[in-house]
């Protein structure tokens, strides 16, 4: 920007003027920004990012159903058998985990898709 010649005070006032609000609107500008790169750096923001950009992923969606099918299975046979309460049990319900778990390794489509459709034909009956 060149020199500006200022020969009165009236154009001294209107030349204040102008600077204050230049100066209001660039510090608007630095706020925004300034806030703008606060949300960026919230632990919290990360974590919801990070979220969403897992969720989009189909083959991490498919590996977290799968390991729910497992804790799901797990809970069930360690309160059948009661894991806790005799060598037998425990023995029982270690060896019921490992079938347990490589039929869901190798069917965890197939029993998604049917649980799928279970729950989904559930929801046609209450309506």
């Amino acid at each position: 920007m060149g020199k500006i010649i200022i020969s009165n005070h009236s154009e001294l006032e209107l030349r204040i003027m102008q600077l204050k609000t230049k100066k209001m609107t660039e510090e608007n500008e630095l706020k925004a920004a300034l806030k703008l790169f606060s949300n960026t750096l919230s632990p919290f923001a990360l974590v919801k990012d990070s979220l969403h950009k897992l969720a989009g992923d189909k083959e991490l969606r498919n590996d977290l159903k799968t390991v729910g099918l497992k804790i799901g299975a797990d809970f069930i046979i360690d309160t059948v058998l009661g894991k806790s309460r005799s060598v037998r049990g425990f023995i029982g319900s270690i060896l019921a985990e490992q079938v347990a778990g490589a039929i869901i390794n190798k069917n965890s489509s197939t029993i998604i898709s049917a649980f799928n459709q279970f729950v989904s034909e559930k929801k046609l009956v209450k309506k």
